[in-house]
Parts: C-alpha cells; structure tokens; sequence
C-alpha cells in the first residue's frame, strides 16, 4: 500500500501545500507531517480518507517560524484541543514527529531517545526531513514504535527486513 505526505491544505503553490481538490481527489493514507491549522480548518474534506497525524510536541499551538527558509509563509500548528476534535474523525489516528523536528540523523543515541520519545504512547513515526540511519532506526525500535515512515530514503520493499521502520511516502501530486 502507498502512503502519502501532507502537511497544509491550501492554495499556495509550494511543494508543502496541496489544494482541497488534490487531497479529495487522493485514494491513499495520507500522512499529515507537522499538523497545521489549515488542516483542522479543512478537516470535512478529510471525513472519507484514512491517515495518521504526525505531532511535533514542541510547536502545538505555535507556528513554523522554524522553518521559515523553506517554505513560503508564516502558518498556525494546530492546538491539543485541535488535534483532539481532528482525531474524531473515523480513520485516522495520532503519531509522533519529534519535539523539535531535528535531523536526528546528526544527533547523539541519547538525543534521538529524547526527541522519539512521545509524551503519551504511540505505535507509529514520521522521520524528520525524511532522513534516518540504523542508529535512528535502533532507537525507534528501542522506544516501541511499531512503524516508521520517510519521504526522500524510504523503502517500498515488504520483504526488506526492517520494511516497517523506512514505510516510503510520495507527496500527494
């Protein structure tokens, strides 16, 4: 099964948005990386689609300024009450993006242990930036996430051994 990656549901033309009519017209779980309000704001469209929201526990309720170079604009994450009412919705459920979105590529095992680990429990994971390596990969595990998700190294091969800790996702297009 294919998943896809989406993070704001609006107009602007950028590789990090995706229109209504894209997100409606997506047959395939979608993985929301990061949780902005213009997916709450939109959440009706997503009533019919199945998905996980992957949280960054240290922007709820804060903006992006954090990855202001690359990405067009200033936008909203969604509140805990948000994300709350959105996981009313019948198919989708929360998962973890880490604390601050680092390169967990870069740090330390025991910075990557400290920004895996979720303030609640959760089965599933989304790399930040995409990128991990089997250090990252040991500390997932060691955590207890069950899945794993990228979008630039991810793999598509159910009989690769560590398959569920490097699922790939396409953008929605």
């Amino acid at each position: 099964m294919l998943w896809r990656l989406a993070h704001n549901i609006g107009d602007t033309i950028h590789s990090n948005y995706n229109t209504r009519e894209q997100i409606l017209n997506c047959n395939d779980p979608i993985g929301f990386d990061g949780i902005y309000k213009n997916v709450y704001d939109n959440r009706e469209i997503l009533r019919d689609k199945r998905g996980i929201f992957f949280v960054m526990g240290d922007y709820v309720g804060k903006d992006n300024t954090f990855d202001l170079p690359h990405v067009p604009k200033l936008e909203q994450y969604c509140t805990w009450d948000e994300l709350i009412t959105l996981l009313e919705l019948p198919d989708f459920k929360i998962g973890w993006h880490t604390w601050s979105h680092p390169d967990l590529t870069l740090l330390s095992k025991e910075e990557i242990i400290k920004e895996i680990t979720p303030p609640i429990q959760m089965d599933t994971f989304a790399y930040p930036y995409g990128r991990y390596n089997d250090l990252v990969i040991e500390c997932v595990k060691e955590v207890g996430f069950k899945r794993a998700y990228s979008v630039t190294q991810g793999s598509t091969d159910m009989t690769d051994p560590n398959y569920e800790f490097k699922i790939y996702r396409d953008y929605i297009r």
